[in-house]
């Protein structure tokens, strides 16, 4: 009898991992930029000012994460998430009914910590804990997710915005994820082979030294996290910041907005393809190896955006940037269950994202700094490869650390 392939076998849990990163999207910067205009007319926001409104909320999400994220280990994951996805509702029905600018403030804040954070956390830590000899392919395909959202979803809400209006949209999207919730439970969760529902129970470790390695101070002191974290969160915050001021590189460089947004297919083709190949390329040689070299497809976007004006290097940009989030969204993830023990993964992720999703604010914040004081895109360009380049040196220095897992 023919053994079933992976996908087939674990396909529930798979599409759990898949569905949570797909349902992340409502909280990430592709579609809250949807609103932005919005929420800009009726508040009566400049640019800079909401920038740095929601760089608070992605600030203080980034900092509730690095404590809330621990509890994956420490509840059943049934709970855990059931718990996100009512937090997230929750945010977007605030959102939905901010008529004034602490609401918003708050509203962005719920669906940067759930959205964004807890969600996507609870996907790739779940696909980290469930599988070893196949870890790659799961986290490559619950990860597919992100480009699946960033393809499907902007002109799904950009048409319910057009037909019902921006508050109407966000109550809708709280409605589609309690929804959501039994189908998670039932139809993914509990129908997932049982050695890996087990694993759904609050994690023990098997040592003091176990234990004392989820601990954040610990955390942050290993070697590890100074050659992993650097690299994370270069590529966040540069590759966000890109998005954030893309109508404005247009603008600048005389490309039209509606080719700035064709071009996103490339990113989400990208990110796609990358996911898928940095799994296989994963369980073939391990996220160690090649972690180094995953920034390099956003550098060649750079390159191109430093060397020429053609509206072809917006597009080879954003591919860039989505090949990069693609290969790094399975090779970042893998290398830390590699490196730290899988009973306190959650906590060390957790520490992790609040890193990236730090990132996610500073870096729209400094392009901006650069960009009022009369920096070109240019020169952001090649500042931005040669900070890639250190990074990527850096990197290097994981060759040389023991594997755990």
């Amino acid at each position: 009898m023919k053994k079933p392939s992976f996908f087939k076998k674990y396909s529930t849990i798979i599409g759990f991992g898949f569905l949570l990163t797909f349902l992340s999207s409502f909280g990430q910067t592709f579609l809250v930029s949807l609103y932005v205009p919005h929420y800009q007319e009726y508040f009566g926001l400049s640019d800079g000012l909401f920038s740095s409104f929601y760089a608070a909320a992605t600030l203080g999400s980034a900092f509730t994460l690095s404590w809330l994220g621990r509890f994956i280990d420490k509840r059943r994951l049934p709970t855990f998430v059931t718990a996100v996805m009512l937090g997230f509702a929750l945010a977007l029905t605030i959102l939905s009914q901010a008529y004034y600018i602490p609401i918003l403030i708050l509203g962005l804040y719920g669906i940067r910590l759930f959205g964004q954070g807890l969600l996507t956390h609870s996907s790739i830590t779940s696909m980290a804990r469930f599988f070893t000899y196949n870890r790659g392919k799961a986290i490559s395909w619950a990860s597919l997710g992100h480009p699946s959202g960033e393809a499907i979803l902007p002109i799904i809400v950009v048409s319910v915005i057009a037909a019902v209006g921006w508050r109407f949209s966000l109550g809708i999207w709280a409605v589609v994820i309690v929804i959501l919730i039994p189908i998670v439970l039932r139809f993914l969760m509990y129908k997932a082979p049982f050695k890996l529902r087990r694993l759904m129970l609050p994690q023990t470790t098997s040592s003091a030294e176990d234990e004392r390695a989820g601990k954040p101070l610990s955390i942050l002191q290993s070697r590890a996290f100074w050659i992993v974290a650097p690299t994370n969160f270069a590529s966040a915050a540069i590759g966000t910041a890109f998005i954030f001021f893309q109508l404005k590189l247009g603008e600048v460089r005389g490309w039209s907005p509606t080719w700035i947004a064709a071009s996103f297919t490339a990113y989400a083709l990208g990110s796609a393809l990358s996911t898928l190949l940095a799994g296989w390329l994963t369980d073939r040689y391990s996220a160690q190896h090649l972690f180094p070299i995953y920034l390099g497809p956003f550098m060649v976007g750079l390159l191109g955006l430093y060397f020429f004006d053609s509206p072809w290097v917006f597009t080879l940009l954003v591919a860039g940037i989505g090949t990069t989030n693609g290969f790094g969204g399975t090779l970042k993830n893998a290398v830390l269950a590699e490196l730290y023990p899988i009973a306190v993964l959650g906590s060390v992720r957790s520490l992790f994202i609040t890193t990236m999703v730090f990132s996610t604010a500073l870096g729209p914040v400094v392009f901006g700094f650069f960009l009022d004081r009369g920096y070109s895109f240019r020169a952001l360009a090649i500042g931005s490869f040669v900070a890639m380049i250190l990074f990527t040196l850096n990197a290097l220095r994981i060759l040389r650390m023991q594997r755990r897992n």
